[in-house]
C-alpha cells in the first residue's frame, strides 16, 4: 500500500503540472522519459492497485482491528459532538468553494493553469486541438496552407511527405514532433490582404499568435494574457474598459465571461488583438 501511494501521489504531481491534451501531443511532450498517455495510464492503474491493496489490507487482514478501532473511537467521539460538528461543516465548506471556484480553490487551480500553459510557447501550439491526428491534405485546409508549393518545398528539403497520412505520422517519419513540423509549413501559408495569416497567426514583422479555442482561457487572468501578449496590464485593461467590460489584473476570464456575457476566447482576442 505504502509503494503504490507513493506512485500515485508522484503521478498526482504529474498530472497537476502537465500540459494540456493539445500541447502534449503536439509537442511529443514527455517527463522523465514517459509521455502523456503513459502518465495517464501509470496515475490510473496505480490508483486501482492502491484501491485493490487497501480493501485487501482491510476486509482480508485486519477487518477485526479496525472494527474495534472504529467502535472504541466512536464511543469517546459521543462526547466530542462539537469537534465532530465541526469536522462535517469544513468538508461542506471545502466542496462548496471547489465547486464555487472560490479561494483557495480557485488560486491552486490557478496555479495549475499557468504551469500547464508555461510548457508550451503561443507559437508552438497546435493551429487548433488534435490537429496532429488529422491528415496534411484537412490540416492545410483547415490552416489555408497551399499544400502544393508546401509538398514541392519539403520535398527539396529532403523530407517524405504523403499528405494522405496523419500530421503526427508524417512528422515522426521526418524525426520531427508535429510542432517542428508545422513551424516547416508557416512559409506556405495564404497571407490575405493586410500580411498576415488568420489560421496560422503569423505576419511580417511581430505578429501575435491568434487566439486559439479550447485554450484554457477560463481560468487565466487579465495579468496572465496581457504577459502572454506582451502587453502592460493597463494597456489590457484600457482595451477591455473600451469593449466595455469592467476588469481588475487579477480577474479570471471565466468570471469576466460570467459577468458580460462575451466567452473567455473573445476577451483573450481583445486583449491580444
Amino acid at each position: 500500500m505504502m509503494i503504490s501511494f507513493v506512485v500515485l501521489v508522484v503521478s498526482s504531481v504529474v498530472l497537476y503540472i502537465m500540459p494540456p491534451g493539445r500541447d502534449a501531443y503536439w509537442t511529443q511532450w514527455r517527463f522523465w522519459g514517459l509521455d502523456k498517455d503513459q502518465w495517464d495510464a501509470v496515475h490510473t492503474v496505480g490508483g486501482f492497485a492502491f484501491l485493490i491493496f487497501g480493501i485487501l489490507h482491510l476486509f482480508v487482514f485486519n477487518w477485526k482491528t479496525f472494527w474495534n478501532y472504529v467502535v472504541s473511537k466512536l464511543r469517546k467521539t459521543m462526547n466530542r459532538k462539537v469537534e465532530v460538528a465541526l469536522a462535517v461543516v469544513l468538508n461542506v465548506l471545502l466542496v462548496a468553494v471547489c465547486v464555487a471556484d472560490w479561494f483557495p480553490s480557485s488560486t491552486v487551480m490557478g496555479w495549475m493553469t499557468s504551469i500547464k500553459e508555461s510548457w508550451v510557447g503561443p507559437r508552438q501550439r497546435a493551429p487548433y486541438g488534435h490537429a496532429e491526428a488529422e491528415t496534411l491534405e484537412t490540416v492545410a485546409l483547415r490552416s489555408n496552407i497551399d499544400l502544393e508549393a508546401a509538398l514541392k518545398g519539403l520535398a527539396e528539403q529532403g523530407l517524405t511527405i504523403d499528405p494522405t497520412k496523419t500530421v503526427e505520422f508524417i512528422a515522426t517519419q521526418n524525426g520531427k514532433t508535429p510542432a517542428e513540423f508545422f513551424e516547416l509549413l508557416a512559409p506556405y501559408a495564404r497571407t490575405p490582404q493586410g500580411g498576415k495569416s488568420a489560421a496560422l497567426g503569423i505576419g511580417e514583422g511581430t505578429a501575435k499568435p491568434g487566439v486559439q479555442q479550447g485554450g484554457g482561457w477560463g481560468r487565466r487572468t487579465v495579468a496572465d494574457v496581457a504577459r502572454e501578449a506582451g502587453l502592460e496590464v493597463k494597456a489590457a485593461l484600457e482595451k477591455l474598459k473600451a469593449n466595455g467590460i469592467e476588469a481588475k489584473a487579477d480577474s479570471t476570464l471565466r468570471d469576466l465571461s460570467g459577468k458580460f456575457g462575451r466567452t473567455p476566447t473573445e476577451i483573450a482576442t481583445i486583449i491580444r488583438d
